[in-house]
């Protein structure tokens, strides 16, 4: 009986992509490579078939009635093998977790080893990432987002309101302190993270609208390097409360103005066994709002 060998498995992955997206250059994006290198698989994969797999249309590319066929079939064979690998790595006892990096870094991990000591049969792996968790991911069970465009109402769950203040070093402010408040915000340095929006919302609360010229001053990728920035000496940054505990405790930071305000947007929790809870997800997601629930009984 003879064995017919298959084809290229990265010229099909390539095809699949091409099919499923409608554009080179999406699938490119995708496969992260280059679209020639695209467009290269998909020939070689043309000439294995001795088919055309696609018609080149003036905007694109259009599938064959081969094409089509052959869409089809792989359309069905890689979910398959999704949904297999996605079993694999669901293994109970492993909670995969994604969080932005100033949440990440000063908020969940300092708290997890708690967690952990309390729950030994349990595993959490964490990726700390710029870009928020996506609808699509079926790497992790469990994403703390900031911002929330991409995801339904429904999915959403509100975690941590954002709460924020200014903040330097105590080093730093010892040298503007006898100046009246907003004197010294204008005589020290502003460090922003990303944009202006969240010192113009909060010098809007403490002075009123337009009563200070934020739009100057050093700019951070993320809160965390700002405030970094500000335990170094380098001015003031604006802070959310909920992610500086230990740094107003053990003295690093100190936050000298009495006026909180509320950020742009709040932290949201999501997870993708929400229509099929796992229980050690559920234990997870308890534990991070016990730990919120006691943050807020402290203040």
């Amino acid at each position: 009986m003879a064995v017919h060998r298959l084809p290229s498995l990265n010229a099909l992955k390539a095809f699949e992509s091409v099919a499923r997206l409608g554009a080179l250059n999406r699938a490119a994006e995708e496969l992260n490579v280059t679209e020639s290198a695209v467009s290269r698989q998909i020939r070689a994969l043309e000439d294995d078939l001795r088919v055309e797999l696609f018609r080149r249309v003036h905007r694109g590319v259009r599938l064959s009635p081969e094409g089509e066929q052959l869409a089809l079939s792989l359309g069905t064979a890689f979910e398959a093998i999704r949904r297999g690998v996605e079993q694999i790595r669901a293994r109970p006892g492993v909670i995969r977790v994604r969080t932005p990096p100033t949440f990440g870094a000063r908020w969940l991990l300092p708290r997890l080893r708690s967690f952990e000591t309390a729950n030994p049969d349990l595993t959490v792996r964490v990726s700390v990432l710029w870009e928020n968790m996506e609808p699509s991911d079926v790497e992790n069970d469990v994403g703390i987002l900031y911002e929330s465009r991409l995801w339904q109402p429904e999915e959403l769950v509100p975690f941590l309101m954002e709460r924020l203040t200014p903040v330097c070093s105590p080093a730093y402010y010892q040298t503007i302190a006898h100046l009246e408040p907003i004197d010294q915000l204008r005589r020290g340095q502003i460090l922003h993270s990303a944009g202006f929006g969240d010192w113009k919302r909060w010098v809007a609360r403490a002075f009123g609208d337009n009563a200070l010229d934020v739009e100057h001053g050093e700019i951070f990728d993320t809160m965390d390097t700002a405030l970094r920035a500000a335990e170094a000496g380098r001015g003031f940054a604006i802070a959310d409360l909920s992610m500086i505990d230990d740094d107003l405790t053990l003295g690093r930071l100190v936050a000298p103005f009495h006026v909180v305000a509320a950020g742009a947007d709040n932290f949201y929790l999501v997870r993708r066994d929400r229509l099929r809870p796992k229980p050690e997800v559920t234990r997870f997601v308890e534990w991070l709002y016990a730990q919120v629930e006691e943050m807020n009984e402290a203040r």
